[in-house]
């Protein structure tokens, strides 16, 4: 039995706890001492008990059948691990997370802003040395860094890549580029820019009789006769086939497409692709190569890019009709 006018005489994970009377059998105490913790006492009710941590000292209140089936763990030394990897990378575990997440926090950085992050990566962030970015200051210097180019940072990019951002250029057209390519100046507007990034281009599918296999290509170009010329050793040899080509209104576009294609088929038809050591000997590309059986699904591919399918935006996997 308890009562509840009977209370410990210390505060136990932030409050008092009510006294309960009851045996301590001793393969409690043994299987508490087992898990670096003292059995204090029972509390609230039958099913619970006080547990001292031996390593920090401090008491916790756990389920008993947490003590002798599980491996329970000591509350207190978790923050302290938590709010010493904040101080290493320079912020402070202010509480938990405002929305109620148990994984996350409320952390406040040295520029004095608030944000929540996941505490195994501040963990990470103190045991790799370096400091826990604000989103806030960093979403700042990203529009500074835009802002010197002649470009105006809109926010998260619609391909699904951390490392870019969207931006509108001075002359209001909008695309998305690398925030790396932003900071040097490294970058071309597709709308007003004089480059091949803002030229019209192609996206075309190759095909090649190579010593060892039949092979497909699949790629960009502003000209894709030229380019099936340009990537053969020997034509006579490997007999290039420009099988079909779809048009895109600009090069930026043509290799955001491209390049989700490829991802695309890495993910989902990774048997299409064709070891370097079966073609780089007959052609002047290092990868990208595909199996010549693959010609129905990337054509499948094509014919929904020029129904309107945009893999660099769109994340649901195509679905064949085949």
């Amino acid at each position: 039995m308890h009562s509840r006018k009977i209370m410990y005489p210390f505060p136990v994970d932030g409050a008092l706890r009510p006294v309960f009377r009851g045996k301590q059998p001793a393969h409690w105490k043994a299987a508490a001492e087992a898990k670096g913790f003292a059995l204090i006492g029972r509390a609230v009710d039958r099913l619970h008990v006080i547990l001292g941590c031996k390593t920090c000292g401090t008491p916790t209140l756990k389920r008993i059948s947490v003590v002798l089936g599980h491996n329970p763990e000591c509350p207190h030394c978790i923050r302290i691990r938590r709010e010493t990897a904040a101080r290493t990378v320079g912020a402070t575990l202010c509480g938990p997370d405002p929305d109620g997440h148990r994984h996350y926090g409320l952390y406040e950085f040295i520029c004095g802003h608030r944000d929540r992050r996941q505490h195994t990566r501040v963990e990470a962030a103190a045991a790799g040395g370096h400091q826990l970015s604000c989103t806030i200051c960093l979403h700042e210097r990203h529009a500074i860094e835009a802002g010197a180019q002649g470009w105006q940072l809109l926010g998260d990019a619609d391909r699904p890549n951390k490392s870019y951002r969207r931006y509108e250029h001075l002359c209001g057209h909008q695309q998305d580029a690398a925030i790396a390519n932003m900071r040097r100046g490294d970058i071309d507007c597709a709308g007003c820019g004089e480059s091949w990034s803002s030229k019209p281009s192609k996206i075309y599918l190759m095909a090649f009789t190579l010593p060892e296999t039949q092979v497909l290509k699949l790629g960009f170009s502003s000209n894709p006769e030229f380019r099936l010329r340009q990537v053969q050793e020997n034509p006579k040899m490997t007999k290039g086939a420009l099988l079909r080509e779809t048009s895109v209104d600009t090069g930026h576009r043509a290799i955001c497409i491209e390049k989700a294609l490829h991802n695309h088929i890495a993910t989902h038809r990774p048997d299409l692709i064709v070891p370097p050591e079966l073609f780089q000997s007959h052609m002047r590309i290092t990868s990208e190569i595909y199996h010549r059986h693959g010609k129905t699904y990337i054509s499948a591919l094509l014919d929904a890019l020029a129904s309107g399918w945009d893999p660099s935006v769109q994340q649901a996997a195509f679905v064949e009709s085949i």
